[in-house]
């Protein structure tokens, strides 16, 4: 349960309005609402009437009314009856805030450092949301390697029949996993490749760091010539947050931003955000479609064949179980209605 003692994303901003919002974590079923005022709580979806879900009533001023018999709560959880006035009641409610697009919540009882996202020089490109078909400790596996770039990506990646030329260097704290990478770029579709200003025998770096409160990476990802001296025009900055919504599915919240060399305001990126946008989905789309064949879902890495692409593994699962998994509480409100019961740097070439 110690996911709870983490903020999480669970919604963009933009889809919490006039109607509750159904969504979960871990497991655990929650509704998000704004009020009439702004404000946005997050509640337990489930009435303690009869059971009902709260995401399919409705906002009235600063209270979420269920549909089933007009119970209402407010953002703290506090809840009244309509035909009973005397009858009050409370339910589980969380901390919210809304930062960077996303809401955000955790236990009322955690107190989590707020992560923070750093983009100065840098323009965004857009928030994506998008449901992976696996845990969270394997989606966080295919997120930290590039291995699979060569087969799997369009655009950020490595040239499959060079991927053993590519350097990666591994460095952990007790806290953070990095990885660099840096090797033959891919071959890009050609009008592309001539907005992002690359050459023949350029090479594709690929930095990214993975914290662990909540579980996110930062990656960095960019051009330079074959010296590896001289950056091209366009650099991508993409924060990804992995949500687990139950055991089996994690939802990733994605936040990017470009960086261009060009000349006038944000490098013309304003001009093509909606390609970059479209190009970032896709690359992101194409890493949740490839966990839909994994042959087993089982998260554990025993017996696995690794090579040296894998080492990242045993690094995140440590800091995922010690970190984020550890022992915590779900807030409860039991007063329902009556009667109702490795710290080395290590590197390979």
């Amino acid at each position: 349960m110690g996911l709870w003692e983490h903020w999480h994303p669970v919604a963009r901003s933009v889809d919490v309005r006039g109607q509750p919002v159904e969504v979960q974590l871990g497991g655990v079923p929650i509704v998000v609402f704004r009020t009439t005022g702004g404000q946005v709580g997050a509640l337990s979806n489930i009435c303690p009437h009869r059971r009902f879900k709260l995401s399919a009533g409705e906002v009235v001023g600063d209270r979420l009314r269920c549909r089933y018999h007009g119970w209402t709560f407010n953002a703290e959880g506090q809840g009244e009856s309509p035909a009973t006035p005397k009858l009050h009641t409370c339910i589980d409610s969380y901390d919210t805030r809304e930062a960077y697009g996303l809401v955000w919540l955790k236990s009322r009882q955690a107190a989590a450092v707020f992560p923070t996202i750093d983009a100065e020089g840098f323009y965004p490109i857009g928030t994506f949301v998008h449901d992976a078909p696996a845990p969270l400790e394997l989606t966080v596996d295919n997120f930290n390697e590039i291995e699979h770039s060569g087969t799997v990506h369009r655009t950020f990646g490595y040239d499959l029949d060079r991927l053993h030329e590519v350097t990666v260097e591994y460095q952990a704290t007790e806290d953070s996993v990095t990885v660099r990478n840096r090797g033959p770029t891919k071959r890009i579709f050609w009008l592309y490749a001539l907005w992002l200003g690359l050459r023949r025998g350029d090479l594709f770096h690929d930095h990214w760091t993975t914290r662990f409160s909540p579980v996110h990476s930062v990656f960095d990802h960019w051009w330079t010539d074959a010296t590896g001296n001289r950056e091209r025009m366009v650099r991508w900055r993409v924060y990804v947050f992995y949500v687990p919504w139950d055991e089996q599915r994690t939802r990733l919240f994605s936040i990017g931003f470009a960086r261009s060399r060009y000349p006038g305001p944000h490098g013309g990126l304003r001009l093509i955000r909606w390609l970059f946008r479209r190009e970032l989905d896709r690359e992101i789309r194409s890493d949740v479609a490839i966990l839909h064949d994994l042959a087993s879902y089982d998260t554990s890495i025993a017996g696995l064949k690794l090579g040296r692409f894998d080492k990242v593994l045993g690094l995140t699962r440590e800091r995922i179980e010690r970190i984020y998994r550890r022992n915590g509480t779900l807030p409860n409100c039991s007063s329902l209605v009556p009667n109702v019961g490795m710290e080395k740097k290590m590197t390979s070439t």
